[in-house]
C-alpha cells in the first residue's frame, strides 16, 4: 500500500493488511482512513493498492473539506442555474454565456477554488469574467464568469463548476450541460451585402440582390461605401438560416431611412408602426448568442443616428472595426451585434 503523493496534510491512513501476505478468496483486511484538517477548504488524498494478481492496482480516494467559525457566514447562488448550452457541433466553440454568482451575505465570501470537474470537464471553459480566486464577493453583491462550450464528442456532455470559500457551510455546485452535434453547420454563404450611400442625407442603405446593386449603379445618386459582409441568399432557407426583415420609412412621414432585422419579435413591433413600410424580406443571416458570434463568424454592429425629427433617423450596419470607431466618434449611437456575417 503506498500513499498518492498528492494527499493533503490532514489526512492518516492505517491498515492491516500486510504486504506479500497472500489474501485467500472470501478474505479481508480493513484500511482506516481519518480526517484532521489542517486548513479550511477542499482536500483529497489516495492510497494505492499494489497487488500481483491479474487485476491492476486499485487507487483508493477520498475527499475532505475542513470548515471552522467562518462556515455559514456567507452563502452562494448561480444565475443561470443550471447553466445549459444549446446543441454544439463537435470541435467547435459555442458563445459565451455570462453566469453571475452572487453572495446574499451577511459576511464576505472569498473563494479559494473555482474548479470544473465532472465527467466532461474539458468541454467548458471560462474566458473572462470578473470572479477570480481570492476576490472576495461582498455582502449583496456578485461576479461573473464567462463560458464557452467547446464538446469533443456527441451526445450528453455533463460538468459542474466547484466553488469553495471558507465562508461556505459547503461546496457551492453548478451544473453545466451541453450537447455535442455532429450535424453541420448552415450552407456556404451565397450572397453579398453592399452597402450604399446618398451623400446628401448621409442615408446609408444595403442590399443582396445584384440586380438592385446594378440600378443603384446606374442611377448615380447613390454611391458603393466599399463596405460589405456575406449572407446566405433569401431562397437559402437550409441549416437555421433567419430572414432578414427590411422595411423603409413610409413616404412622406416615416424616417428617411432603411432598418433590417433577424429577430422576428423586433419585425413585428417595427412592422405595427405607421413609420415604418414593410418591403420584404432581405436576405438570410444568423443571430448572435448573448450578444456574441459563433467562431468563424464575424459581428454586424448596427448604429442609428437620430435628427430633430423623426423623418431624420438613419441607421447604419457595419462589420469593419475602424469605419464603426469613426460613426460613434461622428456621435451615431451604437446597439451592438444583430447578425452574425460569415468570414
Amino acid at each position: 500500500m503506498s500513499t498518492d503523493p498528492a494527499t493533503g496534510p490532514g489526512w492518516h491512513t492505517s491498515t492491516g493488511c500486510a504486504a506479500g501476505v497472500a489474501l485467500a478468496p472470501g478474505a479481508a483486511c480493513k484500511l482506516t482512513v481519518t480526517f484532521a484538517p489542517k486548513t479550511t477548504g477542499q482536500t483529497s488524498g489516495g492510497v494505492w493498492l499494489d497487488n500481483t494478481s491479474s487485476d491492476p492496482s486499485v487507487l483508493i480516494a477520498f475527499y475532505g473539506r475542513g470548515i471552522d467559525a467562518q462556515a455559514g457566514t456567507a452563502s452562494l447562488s448561480f444565475s443561470p442555474s443550471p447553466l445549459v448550452f444549446p446543441g454544439q457541433g463537435v470541435g467547435t466553440q459555442s458563445p459565451g454565456i455570462a453566469v453571475t454568482l452572487s453572495n446574499p451575505g451577511p459576511a464576505k465570501l472569498t473563494p479559494t477554488a473555482l474548479v470544473i470537474n465532472g465527467p466532461a470537464p474539458y468541454d467548458y471553459n471560462v474566458i473572462g469574467g470578473t470572479c477570480n480566486v481570492g476576490a472576495a464577493i461582498q455582502p449583496a453583491g456578485s461576479c461573473t464568469l464567462i463560458f464557452v462550450f467547446t464538446p469533443a464528442a456527441p451526445g450528453s456532455r455533463p460538468a459542474n463548476l466547484v466553488v469553495d470559500a471558507p465562508q461556505l457551510a459547503n461546496l457551492a455546485i453548478l451544473s453545466i450541460g451541453g450537447t455535442g452535434s455532429t450535424l453541420t453547420g448552415p450552407p456556404p454563404a451565397d450572397a453579398d451585402v453592399v452597402e450604399f450611400v446618398y451623400p446628401p442625407a448621409n442615408h446609408y442603405f444595403l442590399t443582396a440582390s445584384p440586380e438592385e446593386a446594378a440600378v443603384l449603379d446606374a442611377g448615380g445618386a447613390w454611391t458603393r461605401t466599399g463596405f460589405h459582409f456575406r449572407a446566405w441568399s433569401v431562397g437559402n432557407d437550409a441549416a437555421g438560416t433567419l430572414p432578414v426583415c427590411r422595411f423603409t420609412g413610409t413616404p412622406n412621414i416615416g424616417p428617411n431611412s432603411h432598418f433590417f432585422s433577424a429577430d422576428e419579435n423586433e419585425c413585428a413591433i417595427v412592422g405595427a408602426n405607421p413609420y415604418w413600410y414593410y418591403e420584404g424580406t432581405a436576405f438570410r443571416t444568423l443571430l448572435p448568442d448573448a450578444r456574441a458570434c459563433a467562431a468563424g463568424m464575424t459581428a454586424v454592429i448596427r448604429f442609428f443616428a437620430v435628427g430633430s425629427d423623426v423623418v431624420s433617423v438613419r441607421h447604419r450596419y457595419l462589420v469593419d472595426p475602424n469605419e464603426a470607431a469613426r460613426m460613434r466618434a461622428a456621435g451615431w449611437i451604437e446597439e451592438g451585434p444583430v447578425f452574425c456575417a460569415p468570414q
